[in-house]
């Protein structure tokens, strides 16, 4: 299987992926609440918590089929990373950096914007690493 990922370090990376997507997935649709009170989102921001963790839990199950089939023509997979989370961290750096992080009760963190550059560098790592593979 980790030959499959032209080695080890691939394969982990591939792997520390899937992890974090299924941490913020779970974080979104399973602790909700939790998750808006820990940022100070309010009770209204459920909702659209729920529909982010459903983006995440969606690109994450494709992460997981990657590691069980191989990554032979999955370049789309890491492509989608590499979007989502460039989008993410321009976003969440202007919205923790902005009025937003003002607002009364709302508790903003560089995770908003850090995280998903970690998900960059790892997807953009991955798309040069795996692109003898990921075209096939």
């Amino acid at each position: 299987m980790i030959d499959n990922f032209n080695g080890s370090l691939n394969f982990v990376f591939v792997c520390i992926l899937a992890l974090g997507g299924i941490y913020y997935a779970s974080r979104c649709l399973f602790s909700s609440k939790s998750f808006s009170d820990q940022y100070g989102f309010g009770d209204s921001s459920i909702f659209m918590t729920r529909f982010a963790g459903s983006c995440v839990a969606a690109s994450t199950i494709l992460v997981i089929m990657v590691i069980v089939r191989g990554p032979t023509g999955a370049w789309e997979v890491f492509a989608f990373g590499v979007i989502q989370s460039a989008i993410a961290t321009v976003s969440g750096f202007f919205t923790v950096n902005g009025p937003w992080a003002e607002v009364e009760g709302v508790k903003a963190t560089a995770e908003g914007w850090i995280a998903p550059l970690g998900f960059l560098i790892v997807n953009l790592y991955l798309m040069f690493a795996l692109s003898g593979v990921l075209y096939m």
